[in-house]
């Protein structure tokens, strides 16, 4: 009766990549698997890239035409090189020349100015709407709840889920801080009630950015929901799951797959459905000239500084694994060699291409921190330091779904842990050293972070904060000039003994 199509978490990645995770891992564990990362990027080539994610939508929808619905999870308008210097607009204007028909905005939307991110808002030409979004003075909902759509016969209702914990997560400056989020069981049954009396749909998407895991347990407690659209933590789901009578999903990130949908929808219920992962593969795929004309014209302005060249990499520089990677050992160990503290901090974000061994243009570095962030530097006791960690342990491996916040675990140098993630929260940690040195509760430690905000929690009791001023991206980028051949492996600063 109708296909639903659907992207998450793009980050805006207009230009194909190298992105895939590498295979064959030991679950949440960290061992390297460099050989065959690179081996499977020779074979498939660069994946995504908007022109081909285009192409493959225009695609899906002459299968099925006029029954079809092309929905857009978010983390969609940050995350990329491009959006370090254009902030997005490059990227809303590709969605309009494919023609989204709604959209979620996820955490990293809410990373820009208020002004800003209102901004893309009013130049999207399609629906951006969430349900848990409202303002802090009167709690009323800031965009559009939910939109309604006729595909042929079919009356579908569509609503948004933004981050439920953006609050927390989003940079301090940025749009989030004028706005309440929260996961909202009460207020989703409300709406879907209302909804049904009110519009008497058909059929009721759930566009969420609340990560699989979340979203999963969010249909089970909340009923009515045909159709849950997932995004936010990567999830490349090649079967999806059903659970209180809703069919859970999510594609993967960065336009390496766009998802199509299909349901057979009779008396208000799927009967049937069929989905499937559509993999974007350049080699396998002509790119859309319309939209390639637009991904020209965005990097135009920008193309010399992008394409400079800084310096090689001998080895692959890797972004996404659960518990540490090349790329985040890079970052913290140049910013702890930088700024001659103890330990350094750097989040583990899921989005950025990694980088083959060869050279290593400046737009690489942009995707890797697409961010003007500041290095903080800080003292912290070791008893702080200790309840730090096993707290960012516990957001990471939490039974509960909804009490996860944040990404994989926190990428740091200048520190070994041994942990046991079988034991209760706040006792995971079973060995630790820093510097080489045993460590101690009453000793005060140097840590230097960006992005982190640990300095502005009080839990954790951190003195003699001071923002150095310096930009984490520009350290990075001046380090790679200045050695002009880098290596990056995986070592033994972190083992978790459960996966050893």
């Amino acid at each position: 009766s109708v296909r639903i199509i659907t992207t998450n978490d793009i980050h805006t990645y207009l230009k194909p990549l190298y992105y895939r995770y590498l295979d064959d891992i030991k679950p949440w564990g960290t061992v390297s698997r460099e050989g065959d990362y690179i081996n499977k990027a020779k074979i498939e080539g660069k994946i995504g890239g908007m022109a081909y994610v285009a192409t493959m939508i225009k695609k899906l929808r002459a299968e099925k035409p006029g029954k079809n619905l092309l929905l857009d999870a978010g983390d969609t308008w940050h995350g990329g090189g491009i959006s370090f210097l254009d902030k997005g607009v490059s990227m809303v204007k590709v969605m309009n020349a494919i023609g989204y028909d709604a959209m979620v905005p996820g955490n990293w939307e809410f990373f820009y100015n208020n002004d800003h991110f209102l901004d893309l808002i009013e130049s999207a030409k399609f629906p951006v709407i969430a349900f848990n979004l409202t303002d802090k003075d009167w709690e009323e909902p800031v965009l559009d709840q939910y939109i309604i759509r006729k595909i042929g016969k079919l009356k579908i209702a569509v609503i948004g889920f933004t981050y439920p914990w953006t609050a927390l997560t989003s940079a301090a400056t940025g749009a989030a801080k004028m706005y309440n989020f929260g996961i909202k069981e009460d207020a989703a049954r409300e709406l879907l009630s209302e909804i049904r009396k009110k519009e008497d749909p058909d059929l009721v998407i759930l566009i969420s950015h609340g990560g699989f895991g979340l979203d999963q347990k969010f249909a089970k407690r909340v009923n009515g929901i045909d159709v849950l659209l997932s995004g936010h933590t990567h999830d490349e789901v090649a079967d999806p799951v059903v659970w209180n009578n809703t069919i859970v999903f999510q594609g993967g990130a960065h336009g390496k797959y766009v998802v199509s949908l299909d349901l057979d929808v009779k008396n208000k219920k799927v009967v049937d459905f069929e989905y499937r992962l559509n993999k974007v593969m350049q080699k396998r795929i002509k790119p859309d000239p319309k939209v390639s004309k637009l991904i020209e014209q965005a990097y135009r302005p920008h193309k010399s500084e992008l394409s400079k060249k800084i310096g090689k990499s001998g080895s692959l520089l890797h972004r996404r694994d659960f518990w540490q990677s090349t790329l985040g050992n890079l970052i913290t160990d140049v910013m702890r060699e930088t700024h001659r503290t103890d330990i350094a901090f750097f989040p583990a974000w899921r989005f950025g291409a990694s980088l083959l061994p060869g050279e290593i243009t400046k737009e690489d570095i942009y995707n890797i921190i697409p961010t003007q962030g500041h290095v903080f530097t800080f003292s912290m006791r070791g008893k702080e330091l200790r309840n730090l960690l096993e707290n960012i342990i516990s957001s990471v491996v939490n039974k509960d779904p909804y009490t996860r916040v944040g990404g994989d675990m926190i990428r740091f140098s200048g520190m070994k842990l041994i942990c046991d993630i079988t034991k209760p929260t706040g006792k995971r940690i079973i060995k630790m050293s820093v510097g080489g040195k045993e460590f101690s509760e009453d000793t005060v430690y140097r840590i230097s972070s960006a992005h982190s905000r640990f300095q502005n929690n009080p839990l954790f009791g951190a003195t003699h904060v001071k923002d150095t001023g310096k930009k984490i991206v520009e350290e990075l980028i001046n380090y790679i000039e200045r050695e002009a051949n880098i290596t990056s492996s995986l070592d033994d600063r972190i083992k978790v003994l459960a996966f050893e």
